[in-house]
């Protein structure tokens, strides 16, 4: 049911889509606006392709100083993480310690009430 719910849909485009194209064609301002758009991406694409290749050697350069920082901060992350894992293992043996401590002092002052 699904499947052909998205065909029927798909057609529709298909069909909107060739009609809407026709109008525009069959208008010749229309079709001249769309063949001036086309030219001028083109150009934009042209463009970006000799930038990309003007200066390559310099794009390649950032990506990989980048890169570099990024793996400078990821392994600074993860030296902080380690010290503070063993920070929080620290606190953890501490705080067991006093409980343990305070629970044997607790304990003493039982006895020497009795």
């Amino acid at each position: 049911m699904e499947k052909k719910k998205c065909q029927s849909v798909c057609t529709g485009l298909w069909v909107g889509g060739v009609v809407a194209l026709s109008v525009v064609l069959l208008k010749k301002e229309w079709r001249s606006k769309v063949f001036e758009e086309a030219e001028d991406i083109k150009q934009q694409s042209s463009e970006m392709v000799s930038f990309i290749r003007e200066n390559r050697q310099g794009i390649f350069n950032q990506v990989k100083t980048t890169a570099r920082e990024v793996s400078n901060v990821v392994q600074d992350i993860t030296e902080d993480i380690k010290k503070l894992t063993s920070t929080v293992k620290h606190l953890k043996e501490r705080s067991e310690e006093i409980v343990k401590a305070t629970k044997e002092a607790a304990e003493e002052v039982k006895q020497l009430k009795k």
